[in-house]
């Protein structure tokens, strides 16, 4: 049985059927071990759609030919960065 791709909620309904499946045909140290490899696999699968996100993002978000940019005076002028002006009057 394909599950529906559409259907969020049937595609997980379809994974823990089949462990079920797995459970009862592989016993119950098998179905540890197909549990452990699914986890895996959603964390990696996961991380890439978060990275691929993150992409997207910097990529829409990134500077722009207008956009406004803001220079600390010191770093402007060559002065110190750290100076907090203690020896005004």
């Amino acid at each position: 049985m394909a599950p529906d791709t559409h259907d969020p909620d049937r595609i997980i309904g379809d994974i823990f059927c089949r462990l079920s499946r797995c459970r009862e045909s592989l016993g119950e140290d098998s179905l540890v071990k197909v549990a452990a490899a699914v986890r895996v696999a959603l964390g990696a699968a996961v991380l890439e759609e978060a990275e691929r996100r993150a992409a997207a993002l910097a990529e829409r978000t990134g500077p722009r030919p207008r956009d406004v940019r803001v220079t600390a005076w010191a770093r402007r002028t060559g002065g110190d960065p750290y100076d907090v002006g203690d020896d005004l009057p």
